[in-house]
């Protein structure tokens, strides 16, 4: 886990379980095409027992065979029915005063997203992955509507576990996450894949033990608090020890003063 050359695996293996992914979504994908192309649609009696809320046995309603069926609220589902609930593979786009606020397709079950699906949310953002009881588990990938991804672990919809996030200028973290956020042992790369930062994270901020690598050799082992260095820790030059001991936010607490001063002091 703390070395990058772990995530170069990792990233293969959720890259492996992704065209799995999008072999199913093609699939479903071939199925829309055909349906919409010979226009099956489902008959009014159909649409009233699929929407009834309560239902007697004589109710029961189950179509194996794909079918387009419109909502009353506006929505439409392209797949089987079974007892009455969305089930299997299939299409669903929701709408809200004509608008599209999220556009689905996969595997469902108990009129629920389960299983294999895609994603396309209102803010544009595009998930790829499973899903379990309507949410996002298991391994996933999210596009953001800005260019930044994400390439991972999920848990009720929000990163969770190991993964690797990658914002739109090509800045890298991979490592942990916890409720959506940067948690627990991760590194951090700048645009040209230097490795910039390696240790512990709470919160999407830099906290607890780590090591800091910025431009010209300059390098930071110790602690860190919030973001900045703070508690014990050791400072070096080209390899050089220039300063060890006390940090408070990002200075020497026994000089007081900013890094660029204790180069000159020591220098």
């Amino acid at each position: 886990m703390s070395a990058s050359k772990d995530f170069v695996n990792i990233y293969k293996d959720y890259l492996r379980e992704i065209n799995n992914y999008k072999k199913t979504i093609k699939s479903i994908e071939g199925m829309k095409r055909k349906v919409e192309k010979k226009q099956v649609i489902a008959t009014e009696n159909e649409m009233f027992l699929v929407e009834k809320e309560e239902l007697n046995e004589e109710d029961e309603f189950t179509c194996n065979k794909d079918k387009i069926y419109y909502f009353s609220n506006g929505d439409k589902y392209i797949g089987k029915i079974e007892k009455n609930e969305l089930h299997g593979k299939g299409y669903y786009i929701m709408y809200n005063d004509s608008k599209v606020i999220m556009e689905y397709i996969g595997e469902f079950k108990n009129n629920i997203r389960e299983g294999i699906g895609e994603c396309k949310l209102e803010n544009g953002n595009l998930y790829l992955g499973t899903f379990n009881n309507d949410l996002m588990n298991g391994i996933g990938r999210m596009n953001y509507s800005n260019g930044d991804e994400y390439l991972g672990q999920w848990k009720d919809g929000k990163k969770n576990g190991i993964g690797i996030f990658t914002w739109s200028d090509n800045v890298r973290y991979n490592g942990e996450f916890k409720d959506g956020k940067m948690d627990g042992e991760g590194q951090c790369f700048d645009q040209s894949g230097n490795l910039i930062y390696e240790g512990q994270w709470k919160n999407n901020l830099i906290h607890g033990n780590g090591t800091y690598i910025w431009d010209e050799g300059k390098r930071y082992e110790g602690e860190f608090m919030h973001g900045k260095k703070h508690g014990n820790g050791s400072f070096y030059l080209n390899g050089e020890l220039i300063y060890e001991g006390t940090w408070k936010f990002d200075k020497p607490s026994v000089f007081g003063r900013s890094l660029d001063e204790l180069f000159c002091v020591k220098l």
